[in-house]
């Protein structure tokens, strides 16, 4: 397999916080390359040139070309370190790799046929990635860029699992699936209908409205009370203005008088 992933690196020469505080301004990003067959190399990456490739999520599991010097030295990123706060790469450990040897390594799962499969287009359902990388052991010529698995014939309540996956040739699973520990990858789930309760809402006691309706009971009995008073105010004129309707006491005692 012919690596498309490319790197620089020069030899590290001095080593410390403070050196690698120095290297990172000046855009070089620390890294270890460490195998069976080589030492331990301390090297240091242009931070430009690894953030363009790293963009590629290939990246992360294929075959890299390190060129230190007049040396090409074939590797798989095995680590990688960022800083917190920014987000920086800020050191990178290489694992060497030899054509003729096995290796492990994750790889993605790329999921197709999603927009016809059965239990979504049918019958409404949602389908759920439950794993989206697995680890598998191949020749560093044979490491896929990804895993495909078909979920055309998923229906809801229903889910596949790594050992219905179909791997390429040369390649293997590092977890060996069984029927009792075989995890599922992708699922897919009928949807969840939201239930609203159709009540109908308390009646409401409005302080303002019973403030209103007690002034309204008080304007009235003071209404009452004022007509009362106008009725005995009437009665009294009535019956000064009419002899007739003088108390016969009163006139008794007008009569002896004359």
């Amino acid at each position: 397999m012919t690596s498309q992933y490319t790197l620089g690196a020069t030899k590290r020469e001095n080593f410390g916080k403070r050196a690698s505080k120095r290297y990172r301004k000046e855009q070089l990003v620390p890294a270890v390359v460490y195998g069976a067959s080589e030492e331990n190399k301390s090297i240091l990456i242009n931070s430009f040139e690894l953030t363009n490739q790293i963009k590629d999520p290939g990246f992360y599991s294929n075959v890299i070309d390190l060129k230190l010097g007049s040396k090409k030295i074939e590797v798989i990123l095995k680590g990688l370190q960022r800083d917190p706060r920014k987000s920086h790469i800020t050191h990178i450990d290489f694992l060497v790799v030899s054509q003729d040897k096995a290796i492990a390594v994750n790889v993605p799962l790329n999921f197709i046929n999603e927009e016809t499969c059965v239990g979504v287009k049918i019958s409404g359902g949602i389908l759920s990635h439950i794993i989206t990388e697995i680890e598998i052991s191949c020749l560093p010529k044979d490491i896929p860029e990804n895993i495909q698995v078909d979920v055309a014939e998923l229906d809801v309540g229903h889910s596949l699992h790594i050992g219905e996956i179909k791997l390429p040739a040369g390649v293997e699973l590092i977890a060996l699936s069984d029927k009792e520990h075989d995890t599922a990858i992708v699922k897919c789930y009928a949807p969840i209908e939201e239930v609203i309760e159709d009540t109908a809402p308390e009646d409401i006691v409005d302080p303002e409205a019973d403030g209103e309706e007690a002034d309204g009971e008080e304007v009235a009995a003071d209404s009452k009370d004022a007509d009362s008073k106008d009725a005995d105010s009437k009665n009294a004129d009535s019956k000064n203005a009419n002899p007739k309707n003088a108390d016969p006491k009163e006139k008794s005692s007008d009569s002896k008088k004359n």
